[in-house]
């Protein structure tokens, strides 16, 4: 499936991704939670990655997180168009404060600015109108009182 208005591809929509992307249509990020041994699961399967348990629940996390590993990719597949005023895109693997790993592409900042560590939040970029992916752009520390 693709966007019509910018050629780009979608995200597919299916029974078992369909809570992820129904959440984050509301604002909300989400993950599946391990029934028996509490673990999260990123990206969504049928069974816990953990203990095999098939007893996962969808569970709201944190909107914090902190890089944990990134890369900057200054071309897509096949240099397509579509794509260029995207470029440089930031891709990160970022640990959510009380879940899983993931990833996500952060935004909002420099690549050079971004960092392992650096502290990020999400917010969710609508791509159509069934699905809004979510991103991450720096968390920005709170204004020091003026003495």
């Amino acid at each position: 499936m693709s966007d019509f208005a910018t050629g780009k591809p979608l995200p597919e929509i299916t029974d078992q991704t369909r809570p992820f992307w129904t959440a984050a249509r509301e604002g909300r990020l989400v993950m599946q939670k391990c029934q028996k041994c509490d673990s999260f699961n990123f990206h969504p399967k049928p069974w816990c990655i953990e203990c095999g348990s098939r007893e996962l629940a969808w569970t709201p996390t944190q909107t914090l997180g902190t890089v944990y590993s990134h890369t900057v990719s200054h071309t897509v597949a096949m240099n397509s168009p579509v794509w260029e005023a995207d470029l440089p895109v930031i891709l990160c693997l970022i640990d959510v404060d009380d879940a899983a790993r993931m990833y996500a592409q952060v935004t909002h900042c420099l690549p050079e600015d971004v960092h392992v560590g650096m502290r990020v939040q999400v917010h969710f970029e609508v791509l159509s109108d069934q699905i809004c992916i979510p991103k991450f752009r720096p968390v920005q520390p709170a204004p020091q009182p003026q003495h």
